[in-house]
């Protein structure tokens, strides 16, 4: 209300207008019309403001706040055509060679990529994009302009783990957020092979499904999400960094996955002679540790095979010698 008094001063003292003294009202006057107009947009925020369910607070906050993208464009989001959808166990959510018309997102549970029926080839878990988002081709295709995509691969993908350490150390200012993700990309596909691209005129390259406990995906119509983030440059710019992050997740994730299956199949033949030797069950403990193998999943693996815990601590199934036993006597009988 400062300005409000300025203004009546200027104008309103008895003795006439000096050339200073209008121009001071006028700057009052200008000053109290912005302050009444910021009252009024905060008074509008205050009744128009952003109205997320815990749900949907919940989303935001774990897996869009940290890469940079607002709350306002969040809801924007929210708005362009978003659904919440359900999946049981096992089923399909989309098949391989379908056009790609949605853009899927995982809240809930894990969802796998399949080349063959029951043959995984890539994860996907709680908060991360299925398959592979092209949000600078979604900017270029808002602005009309060819989008020309070349990245340097000529790295090994690893080396991208260095390249961000030391950058992030301010060590040394080598490759940029493109060659990392191109890097990321690259690797990603050397193992698990060619990934979908969420563009119009892609196609699904492998069916999709929900995993044991099923899922909850949050979907989108491509053609208005793309045209969403593609309209907005900051938001653009944040969801590349979310795709470069989703890509180092997918690596991490698969990794561990590997992990899994390759003990259990280590775990199966060790235990196939009803014996384990103390530098085998060493060389079991060890590879747990090195992968970070957990407990729970090493107990449910024995469990899947008969063994209990007591049966490995003790290095042998229960009734070992009694069968041995018997077979040493069917024998020396016959």
């Amino acid at each position: 209300m400062q300005q409000d008094q300025v203004a009546s001063f200027n104008f309103c003292m008895q003795k006439p207008l000096k050339t200073h003294q209008k121009t001071a009202g006028c700057w009052g006057m200008a000053f109290a019309i912005l302050h009444f107009a910021n009252l009024a947009l905060l008074l509008h925020e205050q009744n128009h403001g952003l109205h997320l369910t815990d749900e949907e607070e919940d989303i935001y906050e774990h897996g869009f706040q940290s890469h940079g993208v607002t709350p306002r464009q969040f809801a924007k989001l929210l708005k362009a055509g978003a659904k919440f959808q359900n999946y049981a166990p096992g089923e399909r959510i989309v098949a391989a060679g379908d056009a790609v018309q949605r853009v899927l997102y995982v809240t809930e549970g894990t969802c796998v990529a399949e080349r063959a029926a029951g043959v995984v080839n890539i994860e996907y878990h709680q908060d991360v994009f299925i398959g592979t988002l092209w949000p600078k081709a979604w900017r270029s295709e808002f602005l009309g302009i060819p989008f020309t995509n070349e990245p340097n691969t000529n790295e090994d993908w690893e080396d991208s783990w260095l390249i961000e350490q030391a950058e992030a150390r301010g060590l040394r200012n080598r490759g940029t957020s493109d060659d990392l993700h191109a890097l990321l990309r690259s690797g990603l596909e050397e193992k698990t092979g060619p990934l979908t691209n969420v563009r119009a005129g892609s196609a699904w390259v492998s069916d999709v499904v929900a995993g044991p406990e099923g899922c909850r995906l949050l979907e989108w119509p491509l053609g208005v999400f793309s045209c969403a983030v593609g309209a907005d440059e900051s938001l653009c710019t944040a969801f590349q960094h979310v795709e470069t992050m989703g890509l180092a997740s997918k690596i991490v994730k698969g990794a561990s996955r590997k992990a899994l299956e390759g003990y259990k199949e280590i775990l199966r033949a060790t235990l196939s002679d009803n014996m384990i030797r103390p530098e085998e069950k060493m060389a079991l403990d060890r590879y747990r540790a090195r992968h970070g193998i957990p407990d729970g999943e090493h107990l449910q693996m024995l469990e899947g095979f008969g063994w209990s815990a007591e049966e490995f601590r003790c290095g042998m199934k229960t009734g070992f010698w009694s069968s041995l036993r018997q077979k040493w006597m069917a024998t020396h009988k016959s």
